[in-house]
């Protein structure tokens, strides 16, 4: 009879940090599959993603399928932060993570964006810089993340732009709390930063979302009533609207590198998901840097 063992997932590592607040976070890492070892490589792109624990395989796997094309330019290291979980891929935490404060700091069980990204940046870069890459020296980085992780890279870009060369929005929810991102938004367009930085050193965006995620279809059993509340919800929540108008505003504004939208028809909130990571993974990676995309409507 055969036996079965526990899978050993090669040319990876994971780390468990520490926030000054005490909370505990895993950090997954997967890099290229012809490094012998994590030393004496250069100008390393990091991709970093929330809500890792759901996206580090999808990341990885996309990574090193990379490496049996022609375009393939070396790959970069992906870095997933998530949490410490058994048998489940979502933890109630990232409600809190994910989610950007009230601009009156009013204390509530969401809005713990701002602490999360100082602990991304206090903490899991500095490990990812002196202890991951070890001998190898950092490149470009780009922040990804899905639905509130997406929400969660626009307020990463409104309010610290020069963290990253790069943020990765894939279904932003920008519906959430009253559209409350876009006040964090009008401060980036018209705060001091922009004004600084108008033309030089600027990050990019891209930006992703699925036809279905609006225009949903009638799912098999589904009542009409059922249907109906369904497509209610997405009506009011308007993901399709709300990335097309963040992109055309954005456009209209000499803040960024970068700027692009893609679209993937016939894909929902979750399908999505993967499309748009092993999409944007690439063009971090091999097709960097990106422009600024041609207006909404127009082709290039």
């Amino acid at each position: 009879m055969a036996t079965g063992a526990q899978v050993h997932l090669p040319y990876t590592g994971t780390w468990d940090l520490d926030s000054v607040s005490g909370d505990v976070y895993r950090i997954q890492v997967a890099w290229p599959m012809h490094w012998m070892d994590r030393s004496g490589h250069s100008d390393v792109p990091v991709l970093y993603i929330v809500d890792g624990n759901a996206l580090f395989l999808t990341a990885a796997e996309a990574a090193w399928r990379r490496s049996a094309t022609p375009r393939f330019q070396g790959g970069g290291l992906v870095v997933a932060i998530g949490y410490p979980l058994q048998d489940k891929v979502f933890s109630p935490r990232r409600n809190k993570d994910l989610t950007p404060p009230k601009l009156s700091a009013t204390s509530r069980p969401y809005g713990g964006a701002g602490d999360f990204l100082d602990f991304i940046e206090g903490t899991v870069k500095p490990f990812v810089a002196k202890e991951v890459l070890a001998g190898s020296t950092l490149g470009r980085e780009a922040l990804f993340g899905h639905s509130f992780g997406g929400l969660f890279s626009l307020y990463a870009l409104f309010n610290r732009p020069s963290l990253f060369d790069c943020f990765i929005a894939a279904s932003p929810s920008i519906w959430w709390d009253d559209r409350l991102i876009l006040e964090y938004e009008q401060r980036f367009r018209e705060g001091k930063w922009a004004t600084q930085h108008a033309g030089k050193d600027r990050p990019a965006l891209m930006i992703a979302f699925g036809t279905w995620e609006q225009d949903v279809p009638r799912q098999a059993g589904e009542t009409e009533e059922e249907y109906q509340n369904r497509w209610n919800r997405a009506q009011e929540r308007g993901m399709v609207d709300n990335a097309k108008a963040l992109y055309g505003r954005l456009h209209g504004y000499d803040l960024l590198s970068g700027l692009a939208v893609k679209e993937y028809p016939g894909e929902d909130h979750g399908t999505v998901m993967a499309c748009a990571l092993s999409r944007f993974l690439t063009t971090f990676f091999e097709e960097w840097p990106i422009s600024v995309g041609p207006p909404l409507g127009v082709s290039q």
